[in-house]
């Protein structure tokens, strides 16, 4: 008979789902990040007390989505465990630098949070939603990045002045050090797979550029 609690289950179902889906994708990044959560699965599960957010709110939309595309399980794991989950903002950043509308609609929930181990790993992994037809600024970290995006499209960039390239669904961006990048959420939420790999507690910098404006009033291309 198994002991583990309910929550505990709830959370693996979610791990495993997780796992399952970067599996089928392909890029930089996606050997390393399985290879650190099979690692981070041999600690010992903890409870982590859940934490709820207004950027909750949107991920009805998103897992429906996620849903109709064909990845119903993927769909039902998230839904299952969001209310067990810590969502928080990213709060290191100035309100006035990355915008009051990003501050206020964006959440992640750290899944590596649930398991401790003897040798402590730099390693760390969960979901990130940000609200639909946002602007998250132009920034950069210290950690090594996956963005694996559930939903899509959302436009990208990674340098000053590049205009944003508009990606679907299911395709992994992999952000080296210190890589300049930004998102511009499409009509749907942008909810995605984030890990980092390293300098986990090193703090991410808004990277101030002129043209955030012209960002923010951009959309996805109209596809016949």
């Amino acid at each position: 008979m198994s002991d583990m609690s309910g929550d505990e289950t709830t959370i693996n179902v979610l791990v495993d789902a997780i796992d399952t889906y970067l599996a089928v994708l392909d890029g930089p990044g996606i050997v390393d990040v399985r290879t650190a959560i099979h690692a981070w699965r041999s600690g010992s599960f903890q409870t982590v007390p859940a934490h709820r957010h207004s950027a909750m709110g949107h991920l009805q939309s998103a897992t429906d989505d996620i849903a109709a595309r064909g990845r119903k399980d993927l769909a039902t794991a998230i839904s299952d465990a969001a209310s067990l989950l810590r969502w928080v903002p990213y709060d290191s950043y100035p309100r006035h630098l990355i915008g009051e509308a990003f501050a206020d609609a964006h959440a992640f929930a750290s899944l590596a949070e649930y398991r401790v181990s003897d040798t402590p790993m730099d390693f760390d992994f969960g979901l990130f939603i940000i609200g639909p037809d946002l602007l998250y600024r132009d920034h950069n970290h210290a950690a090594p990045e996956l963005y694996a995006p559930l939903t899509g499209p959302h436009g990208f960039r990674f340098a000053s002045g590049q205009a944003l390239s508009w990606s679907p669904a299911d395709r992994p961006v992999w952000n080296t050090p210190f890589r300049q990048h930004a998102i511009k959420t499409g009509p749907l939420p942008f909810l995605c797979i984030y890990a980092w790999t390293s300098d986990n507690e090193a703090p991410a910098q808004i990277i101030v550029e002129p043209d955030w404006a012209d960002l923010e009033a951009s959309q996805p291309p109209i596809t016949a």
